[in-house]
């Protein structure tokens, strides 16, 4: 008798802990938390604009050749607008506080350049065997970034410049 009733307490022991075990394995099994995609994308720079509180500056074409194609905000505190033309892409990105590095661009160049322009200071990174060129502006309580993968079109660099400095 006192056999049988420890195999029965043995037994009851043994399925608690199943019903334990199995309540913790559906835990488990819960979905995790992911985290939501920061970029948000706008038909016109007027709507990313009113997103991040701030103007961009920078029209949607520049130097004739340009014309902004898509344009994005990140956690409405970052503008970035892409121009294409035929052969050449311009990433700019703009957002508030000077002195940042916002570009992105984790690349290596071969050169730097540091200059000024209208009270801008421009720090300029590019390397001698390509035309990659990235542009990193402090400007009236803003950062600005430029991204030029492959160079610019004839000297519209200037004109990005300029119309982010006048």
């Amino acid at each position: 008798m006192k056999k049988l009733i420890s195999i029965i307490l043995i037994c009851l022991i043994i399925s608690v802990f199943l019903v334990g075990c199995g309540n913790k394995e559906a835990e488990q099994t819960t979905p995790l938390a992911t985290m939501g995609n920061p970029w948000s994308t706008w038909e016109t720079i007027e709507e990313a604009e009113a997103a991040a509180g701030f103007e961009f500056n920078l029209p949607e074409t520049i130097a004739d050749s340009y014309t902004a194609l898509e344009i994005q905000t990140m956690n409405n505190s970052l503008i970035e607008v892409t121009y294409f033309d035929e052969d050449f892409e311009v990433c700019v990105r703009k957002q508030k506080g000077e002195g940042q590095d916002i570009s992105g661009d984790y690349n290596t160049y071969n050169f730097s350049e540091e200059t000024t322009f209208n009270g801008a200071a421009i720090t300029t990174c590019y390397n001698a065997d390509n035309n990659a060129i990235k542009q990193l502006i402090s400007y009236d309580g803003y950062s600005w970034s430029i991204i030029a993968p492959n160079g610019f079109w004839g000297d519209s660099n200037q004109d990005f410049i300029n119309e982010i400095c006048n």
